[in-house]
C-alpha cells in the first residue's frame, strides 16, 4: 500500500507541480541542515498568513507612529502658543494694576478736589443771593404795586379804551 501512496502522491504532485508535501518540508526544515534550506521551501498558508498579518501589523504600527510624532508636533506648538499668551496675560494684568492704582490716587485727589469746589461754590452762590437782597427786594415790591394799579386802571376804564382804540 505504501507504493500505491506514493505513486499517486507522485501524480497529484505532478497535476498539482507541487514537490514535497507540507509534511516533508516540515520533515526536512526542521533538522539542523534543515534551517539553513528552509528559505528554499515554498511556505505554508500558516506561515504566510501570519507573515502577512506581521506586515500589517508593521504597517498599523508606522501610520500609528506617525500619527503620534504629529500630534506631539501640534501640542508643542499649542504649549508655544499658550506660554506666550500666558506671558501677554501677566504683562497686561501689570498695567491693569498700575492703572488701577493710578486711577485710585486720582480719585482720592478729586474727591478732595470736589468737595472743596462744592464749600467754595456754594459760598459763592449765597453771598451773591445775599448782596443786593433788599434792593431786589423794595424793586419788587415797587414793580408789583405799579402792576397792580395799571390792572385796576384797565378793568375799570376797558370799555372806554376799547371805544378809543376803534375795536367795538
Amino acid at each position: 500500500m505504501s507504493i500505491q501512496t506514493e505513486l499517486v502522491a507522485i501524480a497529484i504532485r505532478a497535476i498539482t507541480g507541487v514537490l514535497y508535501t507540507d509534511s516533508q518540508i516540515k520533515s526536512i526544515t526542521s533538522g539542523v541542515t534543515g534551517k539553513y534550506l528552509k528559505e528554499f521551501f515554498p511556505s505554508t498558508k500558516d506561515e504566510l498568513e501570519a507573515k502577512n498579518r506581521v506586515d500589517a501589523a508593521r504597517n498599523h504600527i508606522e501610520s500609528a507612529s506617525t500619527i503620534i510624532r504629529d500630534m506631539q508636533e501640534d501640542l508643542e506648538a499649542q504649549d508655544l502658543q499658550l506660554n506666550e499668551l500666558l506671558v501677554t496675560i501677566k504683562e497686561k494684568k501689570k498695567l491693569a494694576d498700575r492703572y488701577q492704582t493710578l486711577a485710585d490716587t486720582n480719585k482720592e485727589a478729586f474727591d478732595a478736589f470736589k468737595v472743596e469746589m462744592e464749600e467754595a461754590l456754594r459760598k459763592e452762590l449765597v453771598e451773591q443771593a445775599n448782596k443786593g437782597k433788599r434792593t431786589r427786594q423794595v424793586v419788587s415790591f415797587v414793580l408789583w404795586g405799579v402792576t397792580l394799579v395799571i390792572g385796576a386802571a384797565l378793568g375799570s376804564y376797558f370799555k372806554e379804551i376799547v371805544a378809543w382804540i376803534g375795536f367795538a
